[in-house]
Order: structure tokens, then C-alpha cells, then sequence
């Protein structure tokens, strides 16, 4: 081939290339680029000590800074993928892996328009930069999308700890993900090739990297673990809570992670207590607790049942009975009323100016008696024992609308009275108690009559033990979107009751029996229980309520479903004293370990001789 034709052959190529690069230029000026976004992910929920507790979503994407991986992560997935990756491209030819994830962001775009997109993300951001996010979004099989996800998947560990002929292993995937014709599990010989074809592409010290042999995890392993982080038992229902709390915030919630104040140490403590208690009770039987966190509001465990997607009778409210008594004490005590002031305990107590009369047939009856049946007894042991005519004689001296006012301060937020229709409806105390007495509530708001969330009476403990500083109670610590935190929880502490007040409540409810530890420790325990209808010899809710310095706790055992009579495995009738204080000591005992619990006695409050006897 002559000069001439040479020249005329490259004229031609040019004409040629310039052409095409002309009805590029003319394609790629209709091409609008989309914004890269961040990774997305699967929302997280996590124990306070940061490992994992729950997962969101059909699929696992976890992401992460790649940048922060061994270099031979990011290499393997090169060498399976795109070699030429690192390299510079002819004419601004985007390569292979960009391409890849470009197609994910517009997965109906033809080869044309993926090319210009492909080829305007690497020059506005950097080849680093599509890599981070491909290897964070790109589709190993296993339900796992992003190298983080994958590492989970099929090596159970963080993708930083992979070894080199495990990343080799994972690029394999990449191949035929949905297939999973190189999972070693499945399918050993293929696996075996296509690795040996991957490390022929790689260079310097990881050409020697060797097949990982027997560290996969099999499929049925990572299916279990599926399985786990989508808990449909106690779990599940703290995942509905948390998730509840976290759309308040109105973060994003794409690759969130949720670290919870949640303590899995005391969470599995909680689990065995009420497993300990409630093995082989009736199955219409329910119990369900929360564990608060003095002077921080931080839920520390919860259980509101086994079923993960069903009723969380730990987020429901239940007749309080004698565990309110301790707001009416603090009521009293606030009223200048000592815990020594003693009261009259006959079985029928009279009270016409609230309208409760032997005459009208509506007196306050009560089956239990003053210690040794004498007929009268202090306000600590009314307090202790429960005895219905001595409280409510201190309701009526210290106004319904008092207590109303107490119980708003030590951390009840909602109590539900019965419409005249039959039906439910919560009433708000965010108002004054006598906006609330008599237009809600009647007299025996004090004596527990009205529902009440369990969390409420966890966190009127928590207030007591911290000598009257109410926290608002929460269960998320912080959200963070890979390493930004987007959200950290601040303790929303305030004034509550008078520090003295707190104290004398607490030493009374140390008086309790219930409340001694099996190694004799003495915490402070309010038990109490509700009838069933108009029979006072049964009950229908039974409740603990109690505190060591370090830990509040809120305990119910009832019915699942309709109300009937609440009766043990043994056909004894179930009071506070019984099974949720049972509940309460193993698992406070185990909380606390060998911690002090003791709550010395104060000066104590108010007029010994306040009382009516």
C-alpha cells in the first residue's frame, strides 16, 4: 500500500471518527444526568452495644466506606469485572463497572444513553467514587446487595475482615448472582474455576491468594440468619416501637442504622424471667414488662410478648391497682400528710361528700385488713398492703384532682376511661387535675382503677429512684447514615417531685416483701392487682412496680384476650404478689448483679396526726 492511500485510508478514519463523535456530542446533549445518590441500604436496628438486633426490608444492603476495605476487596471485584477499570479509556469511553451501576440507576436506558451517563459520572465525580458505590450496591445473590451485605451473607463477618481468597470468592458471585452458579456451597467445582480464572487477572502479591476452602457459610446458615434479623418474636415488637419512634424524627430512612437503648445483656435477663415464670401457665395467660433507666428515660429492656407481629401488651395500658398507690402517697406527702399518719380500714368505708355510701349501696369495699386486723393502721401500711377505705379516705382529704396532678408529675402521660358506649378512650394529663376530676376521672383515679401504659408505671418508677427528676422515655440513642450521625438522643431530664417527697415514697416501698431479692437485697416494689368485675376475691390484672437505685421496672400478668378470672397453672387466683413480682426479683437480681441496692430512710414528711383515726 502506497503514501497516498495510506494518507487517504486515515483521512477517512478521521472524517469517520469525527462523525461519530459529532452525533455523540448531538445524543449526549439530550442526555440530562442524574444526581448520584447515596447508597441507600437496609434500615438497622441495633443493641446499645452496637451489635445487631433487627433488619429491615425484603433484601440486606449495608453500606459502607469502601475506601476503608483492604485494597484486594476492591481488586478482586476488579479483576472479575472490569481489568481495564483503573486504566485510561480511549475517547472517553466509560468502563464496564461504571456502566454496571449506571444501569442501576436507569435500569430501561438503551446502550447509547448508559454510555454518555456512564461517561459523565466518572468525569464529574472520579472513578473512586462510582467504585465506593457499586461495590456498596451491587447484587451478590443471597438477598444481599453491597459488598457489607454480601460479607454477612456468606461469611458471616464484616467485610473489612475478609481474607483475600474470600473477596476472590464473593467477585465470583458477581457473575450469576440470581443462579448461583459460583457459590462454593452449591456448586464447588465451578466456584473452583471461575476463582482460578479471577486470580489469573490479578497482580503483584495476590496472584498466590488461595481458594478459601469450607469458610462459606451453606445457604441454609444465611437463611437462618435472615430469618433472626426479621424477628417475628419479642423482638419484633421492639422493632415496631423503635421503627414508630424513628419516623418522628423524619429522617430518611434508606441505610439507616438504629442504635437502640436497648441492652441485649439485660434484654435476655428479662426474656428468662418472664420464661421462667410463665412456663407452663395457663395459655390464656399474658405478661409483658419494661425496664427504664433512672434519670435518663433510656428503655433498657422490653417485652411485650412472643408474638412479634401481634398485640404488644407491653405498649398497652392495664388497670395499675395497688402499683398507683405510691402517686396518691406522693400526693398525701406534698399535702402534708406523713407516712405515720394512721386510718380507719373497716371491710366498707363511708364517704358521702364523693358519693360513696353504705346507704346508696356503693361504699368502698375492701377484703384485706390492717396487720393483725386491727382497725386502723398507718399510711405506710395502707400503702404496703394495699387497703382500698385508708387510701381512699386520703383521696378525699387531699382532692382527686391531686393525684391527677401527681401522677402527671412522676411520668403518667395517658390514663383511658370507658365511654358511655362501651368503648375505650385515652385522656391526656396534660392539663390540670381539676380539669381533668370530675369531667374524666372519679375519686378512684387514686386507688388504680384507671388504665394506664405500662411504660408509664416503668417511668413513675424511674422518676422515684431519681429522687424526683422525670425523663422523657426513649429507644433510640442515634442514627447514623454510614459514619455521619445524623441523630443523637439527649437525655430530656426535668424537675418532677420534690427530692424529699421522692425519697420518703421510695423508702416506703422498700416496706414491701415482695421486693426482697433472693440473696436478701431489699429493693423498693409496689404490687397490686384489679378484680374481675364486681367479684373482689378474683383477679383480672396483676402488676409489679418497683426499683433498685440503678433500674425501674414495670410488671403485668393478665388475660390475652377477654377478661376472665386470672388463675395460675395451679388454679390459685394471680396477685402482684405472686407472678409479676416473681418476674420482677429475677430479673432486677440478674440486672443488678452484686450492685447495692439500698434506699436509706429519710427524714420523713408531713403531720403524723393528719389521719381520721
Amino acid at each position: 500500500m502506497n503514501r497516498k492511500r495510506l494518507l487517504a485510508g486515515a483521512a477517512v478514519i478521521v472524517v469517520l471518527l469525527g462523525g461519530a463523535a459529532a452525533a455523540a456530542g448531538i445524543y449526549a446533549g439530550n442526555v440530562t444526568v442524574p444526581e448520584l445518590p447515596d447508597p441507600g441500604g437496609s434500615t438497622e436496628i441495633l443493641y446499645s452495644d452496637g451489635t445487631l438486633m433487627a433488619r429491615t426490608g425484603q433484601d440486606d444492603q449495608v453500606p459502607i466506606d469502601t475506601g476503608r476495605l483492604p485494597g484486594y476487596v476492591a481488586d478482586a471485584v476488579i479483576a472479575a469485572q472490569d481489568p481495564g477499570f483503573r486504566d485510561s479509556h480511549w475517547f472517553g469511553r466509560p468502563t464496564g463497572i461504571s456502566i454496571q451501576y449506571t444501569r442501576r440507576l436507569e435500569p430501561g436506558a438503551d446502550r447509547a444513553r448508559l454510555a454518555v451517563i456512564a461517561s459523565r459520572l466518572e468525569s464529574r465525580h472520579g472513578k473512586d467514587v462510582i467504585l465506593d458505590r457499586y461495590l456498596n450496591t451491587v447484587y451478590f445473590g443471597r438477598y444481599a446487595y453491597g459488598i457489607e451485605a454480601a460479607s454477612q451473607a456468606f461469611y458471616d463477618k464484616p467485610a473489612a475482615t475478609l481474607s483475600p481468597g474470600e473477596a476472590v470468592v464473593l467477585a465470583a458471585q458477581l457473575d450469576a448472582p440470581g443462579t448461583a452458579d459460583y457459590d462454593p456451597t452449591l456448586h464447588a467445582d465451578a466456584a473452583k474455576r471461575r476463582f482460578e480464572e479471577i486470580r489469573g487477572r490479578m497482580t503483584g502479591g495476590l496472584t498466590g491468594v488461595v481458594f478459601p476452602e469450607g469458610t462459606t457459610r451453606p445457604v441454609a446458615d444465611t437463611e437462618k440468619r435472615r430469618a433472626a434479623l426479621r424477628p417475628t418474636g419479642p423482638a419484633g415488637l421492639i422493632r415496631t416501637r423503635v421503627l414508630a419512634e424513628f419516623d418522628a424524627l423524619h429522617l430518611p430512612a434508606a441505610g439507616a442504622r438504629i442504635t437502640t437503648t436497648i441492652d441485649a445483656k439485660l434484654q435476655s435477663s428479662l426474656l428468662g424471667a418472664v420464661g421462667t415464670a410463665m412456663t407452663g401457665q395457663p395459655g390464656t395467660m399474658q405478661a409483658a414488662a419494661v425496664a427504664v433507666q433512672p434519670g435518663t428515660g433510656r428503655i433498657v429492656a422490653y417485652y411485650g410478648g412472643e408474638n412479634g407481629a401481634g398485640l404488644d401488651y407491653a405498649g398497652l395500658q392495664h388497670p395499675p391497682g395497688n402499683t398507683f398507690a405510691p402517686v396518691t402517697v406522693a400526693a398525701a406527702l406534698k399535702a402534708g400528710i406523713s407516712l405515720q399518719s394512721k386510718w380507719q380500714a373497716p371491710a366498707e368505708g363511708d364517704f358521702p361528700a364523693m358519693g360513696r355510701t353504705i346507704k346508696n349501696g356503693n361504699p368502698i369495699r375492701d377484703t384485706r385488713k390492717c396487720p393483725g386486723g386491727k382497725p386502723s393502721c398507718t399510711l405506710l401500711d395502707a400503702q404496703r398492703d394495699g387497703l382500698k377505705v385508708p387510701l381512699f379516705a386520703v383521696i378525699a382529704k387531699t382532692g382527686p384532682a391531686s393525684i391527677l396532678d401527681m401522677a402527671r408529675s412522676l411520668g403518667v402521660g395517658t390514663m383511658w376511661i370507658m365511654l358511655k358506649d362501651g368503648g375505650p378512650k385515652a385522656i391526656a394529663l396534660d392539663q390540670p387535675g381539676d380539669r381533668l376530676y370530675p369531667q374524666y376521672f372519679d375519686a378512684e383515679a387514686g386507688l388504680g382503677q384507671y388504665p394506664v401504659p405500662l411504660l408509664d408505671q416503668a417511668n413513675t418508677m424511674a422518676t422515684l429512684a431519681a429522687d424526683g427528676r422525670r425523663a422523657k422515655p426513649h429507644l433510640i440513642a442515634q442514627v447514623t447514615f454510614g459514619s455521619r450521625t445524623t441523630y443523637r438522643a439527649t437525655d430530656q431530664v426535668e424537675a418532677g417531685v420534690d427530692e424529699s417527697i421522692a425519697r420518703n415514697v421510695a423508702w416506703a416501698l422498700t416496706q414491701q416483701p415482695a421486693g426482697k431479692l433472693a440473696d436478701g437485697r431489699q429493693t423498693a416494689l409496689a404490687v397490686g392487682d384489679w378484680p374481675y368485675g364486681k367479684e373482689l376475691t378474683k383477679t383480672a390484672n396483676a402488676a409489679a412496680a418497683g426499683f433498685a437505685p440503678q433500674i425501674a421496672v414495670a410488671v403485668w400478668v393478665g388475660n390475652k384476650a377477654e377478661e376472665r378470672p386470672l388463675v395460675d397453672r395451679s388454679g390459685a387466683p394471680v396477685t402482684g404478689t405472686g407472678l409479676p413480682a416473681a418476674i420482677y426479683r429475677q430479673f432486677v437480681g440478674a440486672a443488678l448483679g452484686t450492685a447495692r441496692t439500698t434506699i436509706d430512710q429519710p427524714p420523713l414528711l408531713g403531720d403524723p396526726k393528719a389521719g381520721n383515726a
